[in-house]
């Protein structure tokens, strides 16, 4: 678990980047912060791998404070992924993915199998892709390796600082579903930085919304959206909360089953309608996918019927 106890950021004698934060983050929680520019969310995020050192108040990773951890030891068990990407344009795929693992010393097997095995679990085949240059491929293909090198070594937690802002919504909605994935099957901790508010719904499992250096709100969706503290996360939020029809309310309004069939998707109840039946088309007109805790599977025929259904309203 990572605690902040009572942490302040000053970068000068009167502005707080960060005002008593307060928060904790579970392990194997896809924990994400969301806030416009300045709120304070990269300052918090790049205080957890000591990049940047807190004025006062301590953070904690498993009841012991990070300045007691052995800084490289600590980076080792952290990855990062950053906006800009940062594959050295000089190596190929692979010795971009196994860097760490280098400095580590494995050995050339297990770097190379390594690096496959990740290569296939983001849907990048090693075969072609990894002796390849970073400017052979496209930005989403870029992004894609660096989220598994930041996954090489194994970390206990995975730093994503706005990872996805400069990509096409295509692309981007791609990779959340590659990263929502990634956590499903490693329960690794993923703490994740945005500017958007739709993703932060999309993608946290708890969300803390921060702004000018203080956490407004912390908790689940649910919490968010439907029961804000304040006018700034009312405000921030009422675009998702108003929004279009989404898939919890064909499951609310009774359409669809729970099933034991295997999850084909990574949808979520938030999503859209458009997103559903982009999935449906993707998955021959049939969707199973995480309803809190449940297999819940959705057609083209549910789909029909609740939009005939709110057409008679």
């Amino acid at each position: 678990m990572i605690k902040f106890d009572h942490v302040y950021k000053k970068y000068d004698d009167t502005n707080s980047a960060i005002e008593d934060l307060n928060l904790e983050i579970k392990d194997g929680d896809f924990f994400v912060m969301v806030g416009t520019s300045g709120s304070g969310k990269t300052t918090t995020l790049k205080m957890i791998n000591r990049l940047i050192k807190p004025t006062s108040g301590q953070i904690l990773i498993d009841g012991k404070n990070i300045d007691t951890y052995d800084l490289r030891k600590m980076r080792l068990n952290m990855g990062y992924v950053l906006q800009n990407i940062a594959l050295f344009p000089n190596l190929t795929i692979e010795e971009n993915i196994t860097i760490q693992p280098d400095s580590l010393r494995w050995s050339k097997d297990k770097r190379k199998q390594v690096a496959w095995d990740l290569l296939k679990k983001v849907g990048l085949d090693p075969e072609k892709y990894a002796k390849r240059l970073p400017h052979e491929l496209s930005g989403g293909e870029q992004q894609r390796v660096g989220i598994i090198r930041a996954l090489a070594t194994s970390p206990k937690t995975v730093l994503m600082d706005e990872p996805f802002s400069a990509l096409d919504p295509i692309s981007r909605t791609q990779l959340q579903d590659l990263v929502l994935k990634l956590h499903r099957e490693l329960k690794t901790t993923f703490i994740f930085v945005t500017h958007d508010m739709h993703e932060a719904i999309r993608l946290g499992n708890t969300i803390a919304v921060l702004s000018k250096g203080n956490l407004e709100q912390i908790g689940n969706r649910d919490d968010i959206l439907n029961h804000p503290k304040n006018d700034f996360v009312k405000g921030f939020f009422q675009i998702e909360k108003n929004g279009p029809s989404t898939v919890g309310e064909i499951v609310d309004a009774g359409f669809g089953q729970k099933i034991d069939t295997e999850i084909n998707s990574t949808l979520l109840k938030e999503d859209s309608l458009t997103r559903l039946a982009t999935e449906l088309k993707v998955n021959a007109g049939v969707v199973v996918f995480d309803n809190d805790g449940n297999n819940y599977q959705l057609t083209n025929s549910d789909l029909l019927d609740f939009l005939a259904k709110e057409g008679e309203k």
